[in-house]
């Protein structure tokens, strides 16, 4: 559906993208992952036909996307941006957009059919009145309301509370159940390996990685991860030297404080730590009031892996 190949682009003396190559396959949802700043936006811009590569080929369902209308009546795009009309209602944005595409009285009936399959049935409330998870959710059935066989998505999550983000992901594999292919981007890995059954990574305007997610998930699992764990200093020394004993550690530190302290574990293998360390804990009685790991930033991960 989309082939990138040797795709450069710059802005003045930034360097958005270099050298950068993808292919999305028909009938999948691709993630397209790597954390701000890394190319992805300016990838999209290039495959929707907005921007020219300053060399290499875009080719989208075999065309090139550039002044293609004929291939726009085929793609859908959800930007990051909310680039609605506030002083209009939904339908009303919606069906205006249909009408570029369609004759009047078919894109008022695809506009109403749009707003009902993402669930959204507003009557008479303005944009300006909608929650973050209503406009996403406008967004997507402007994107949708011509039936596109090829939809992008730009950071769908941004602002979205839990459910909505999870009512996100529920719509985007609904979509692609009735046949859309779709390309998802995002800097948040969580957000997309669940849905994608192929991710691409991206850092630094190159490609960095493809492949299936347990792929992609093993070869980030070898990023060193740190874990702060806070408990009573008792209960911490015997976490520590059991945890030592199990070698499911590489380093430990005690970052101590007036009643408790923070211990700091280092693993290589947060897989198997996770599950041996809650055995631990629940084998020897042991109170833990706080955990959490302190290496999730995306950006460091990508950095180790270059």
């Amino acid at each position: 559906m989309i082939e990138l190949e040797n795709v450069s682009k710059s802005f003045g003396d930034v360097v958005a993208i270099s050298n950068l190559s993808l292919h999305v396959r028909a009938g999948s949802i691709t993630g397209f992952l790597g954390p701000n700043g890394a190319g992805k936006s300016t990838t999209l811009k290039a495959i929707m036909g907005e921007i020219y590569p300053d060399i290499g080929t875009v080719s989208v369902l075999g065309e090139n996307p550039i002044n293609n209308n004929r291939l726009k009546q085929r793609t859908g795009y959800v930007s990051e941006h909310d680039d609605l009309y506030p002083w209009m209602k939904g339908k009303q944005f919606v069906s205006s957009l249909a009408k570029l595409l369609l004759p009047r009285e078919e894109a008022e009936r695809a506009a109403k059919e749009a707003l009902k399959k993402v669930g959204l049935a507003v009557k008479g409330k303005k944009i300006r009145a909608y929650s973050k998870g209503m406009k996403q959710r406008l967004k997507v059935a402007a994107a949708i309301v011509h039936n596109p066989d090829l939809l992008i998505f730009d950071e769908p999550f941004g602002g979205l509370d839990p459910l909505g983000r999870r009512e996100m992901k529920k719509l985007v594999l609904e979509l692609n159940q009735d046949g859309v292919t779709v390309l998802i981007s995002s800097h948040i890995l969580y957000e997309l390996d669940q849905m994608s059954k192929r991710m691409i990574l991206i850092h630094r305007g190159q490609t960095l990685a493809e492949g299936a997610p347990s792929e992609i998930l093993e070869l980030i699992d070898q990023f060193p991860h740190q874990i702060l764990i806070h408990a009573p200093i008792d209960h911490l020394k015997s976490l520590s030297k059991l945890m030592i004993d199990e070698s499911i550690i590489t380093s430990l530190k005690f970052n101590p404080d007036k009643s408790a302290t923070d211990l700091i574990a280092i693993t290589n293998n947060p897989k198997e730590f996770y599950p041996k360390m809650t055995l631990l804990i629940a084998k020897n009685n042991l109170s833990i009031e706080h955990l959490e790991s302190t290496t999730d930033n995306i950006e460091a991960i990508f950095e180790y892996l270059t």
